[in-house]
């Protein structure tokens, strides 16, 4: 009997908390407000490059993010697909980069490159996010585009 509460708390309890953990990460990536203990700022020192405003579906969508802030010197990077042509607006796909380090200005991902596919048209948002070393405080950035 011992064991088996063995077992549980070794091999059960991690997995379930990892779980919650990773699932508020995402939440918190993925939603428009950010949390009261986050800092967001929209900001001229991060932008979307390498996409165009029309596309044809279907389509990849590649893009990178440029970005010349010297306080974000190292991150976490994610990119996410929305369809706004929907109300409310619905994710269409999320990539995330991890441990983006770049010095004081950079291009990323690092090595790696943001894809997705769009197969329906409509009107999309892409929008980047860059959170610090520390997760407390993130840039964002948005572009519009149009898939026919």
């Amino acid at each position: 009997m011992a064991l088996r509460g063995t077992a549980v708390a070794a091999f059960v309890i991690p997995i379930v908390l990892s779980f919650i953990f990773g699932g508020t990460v995402l939440s918190l990536a993925l939603s428009n407000t950010p949390n009261s203990g986050m800092v967001s700022q929209s900001s001229d020192s991060m932008s979307i490059t390498g996409i165009k405003d029309d596309y044809t579906a279907p389509d990849n969508i590649v893009a990178h993010v440029s970005v010349s802030d010297p306080t974000y010197d190292c991150g976490d990077l994610y990119m996410t697909v929305f369809d706004v042509s929907t109300s409310p607006k619905k994710s269409v796909g999320q990539h995330a980069f991890f441990d983006q380090c770049y010095g004081t200005s950079g291009t990323i991902p690092l090595n790696e490159e943001f894809s997705q596919k769009i197969e329906k048209p409509g009107q999309y948002s892409l929008v980047a996010q860059l959170f610090d070393k520390d997760g407390n405080k993130f840039l964002t950035t948005e572009k519009h585009l149009t898939v026919k």
